[in-house]
């Protein structure tokens, strides 16, 4: 995020800081942990902008990598989610988060995430895909997809990885004779053949923006 962008968004309903200049509270915003800029986005109209804005997002993430900070999600059957820092697994860095998509607070599943993003499956569909990011409760529901229907076989596996090139998050769902990709970026689908004949088992590794599928089958 621009220094121009944050002033502006400081500077509504003159908010900005007299004494602390507006690249020194962004730089610290950025360095504090999920609980805390949960907590601070109700100090002011500006501040929630700031911390829900996509760009602050990355930094604020890539800030955490830089430190070492390992955190845990951790799903409840009674729908809640906790945040844990790995490193010290008393500091609850979040505590008894609903997802914020109430039809989806008891059936919400977690399938895997990726730089702070997690996928989120509604167990009761086969089709029903959403983006949560749990540091700031933006969440984005995926365009149902056209390829998948009940004369199919139930996904295999997914994965969520980051395609760097294009600045783009992929959601990648295996079926058994085909798989499909979702492009944050573009909104859409891409259906892609396999000539597997049945699968054992699969997994699927996001590593930066490459998605690696390990794949035991049988003919």
């Amino acid at each position: 995020m621009s220094k121009k962008k944050v002033q502006k968004r400081l500077a509504i309903k003159g908010e900005t800081s007299i004494d602390v200049p507006t690249d020194t509270i962004f730089f610290i915003l950025t360095r504090l942990p999920v609980k805390s800029l949960l907590r601070f986005k109700s100090v002011s109209k500006a501040w929630n902008a700031i911390i829900c804005d996509d760009e602050f997002t990355k930094i604020h993430h890539h800030q955490t990598k830089a430190l070492g900070r390992k955190k845990l999600l951790v799903q409840r059957p009674t729908g809640y989610f906790n945040f844990r820092d790995l490193e010290n697994p008393q500091l609850i860095l979040m505590e008894r988060q609903l997802f914020p998509l109430k039809r989806l607070q008891q059936c919400a599943e977690i399938m895997c995430s990726c730089d702070g993003l997690v996928l989120i499956k509604d167990h009761k569909s086969y089709n029903e895909y959403v983006l949560w990011n749990p540091s700031t409760t933006k969440y984005r529901v995926l365009e149902l997809c056209p390829y998948l229907n009940l004369d199919n076989e139930c996904p295999k596996a997914c994965g969520l990885c980051n395609d760097s090139n294009l600045d783009d998050y992929k959601v990648i769902v295996i079926c058994k004779l085909f798989y499909v990709v979702y492009s944050l970026n573009k909104g859409c689908w891409k259906r892609k053949q396999v000539s597997l004949v049945h699968f054992y088992q699969l997994l699927v590794i996001a590593i930066g923006g490459l998605a690696l599928k390990v794949v035991y089958f049988g003919l």
